[in-house]
């Protein structure tokens, strides 16, 4: 027979252990919302299953036919981001490009660096702007006539969600037919993870 003393010890123990597996679960949670799953932790919702697809997606993916642009140098991009600022007038006048990504089509040959040329291709362009939240848009490029696709804007936050996989996964539902490559090499900014700023 247990001396009394070792019977209270391991008691206090597994009253510890139990009462930290019980803080731990009370922590832990699950919620559904729009189209998947969150994990809450001690309250606050987190995209387990979107950071995983994302960090697996960026693992994966090719971005060598993706060429990632100085918004403020490159001549090629021109008609896209005068397509951007024609899109929602007269607030999409004030887009800031941040971030632009080009896909050439491989059947045009042309080279973004060359400022002679007329390119043929996709473009992913993310913006701010003075009075409208953060964008990422789709732009087809034909020659000198860029378009930006209306189906193919994501506009403001992700929160919760992972930016990666919500803004990816959006536009690709949205236009399957854009380059996979230009969709999976898209990096989106911080501003796109961070609550709506008010207008």
């Amino acid at each position: 027979m247990a001396p009394a003393r070792l019977v209270n010890t391991r008691r206090l123990w597994l009253l510890a252990a139990l009462a930290a597996v019980s803080f731990g679960l009370s922590l832990l949670g699950l919620e559904h919302r729009d189209d998947a799953w969150l994990l809450k932790l001690g309250g606050r919702p987190v995209d387990v299953r979107g950071a995983a697809w994302a960090a697996w997606q960026d693992a994966a993916r090719d971005c060598s036919a993706v060429q990632r642009l100085d918004p403020e140098r490159a001549a090629v991009a021109v008609a896209a981001v005068e397509a951007l600022r024609a899109f929602s007038p007269p607030d999409s006048w004030s887009a800031r490009v941040r971030r632009l990504d080009y896909w050439p089509s491989p059947a045009s040959g042309q080279h973004p660096q060359n400022p002679a040329s007329v390119p043929s291709g996709w473009f992913t362009v993310q913006a701010e702007f003075d009075r409208l939240e953060p964008v990422v848009v789709l732009v087809r490029q034909e020659g000198p006539h860029a378009e930006v696709l209306a189906s193919g804007v994501w506009s403001g936050t992700t929160l919760p969600w992972n930016p990666a996989w919500r803004i990816r996964r959006f536009l690709s539902d949205r236009v399957p037919q854009a380059p996979a490559a230009l969709l999976s090499c898209l990096d989106p900014l911080g501003v796109f993870a961070q609550p709506p700023k008010p207008l």
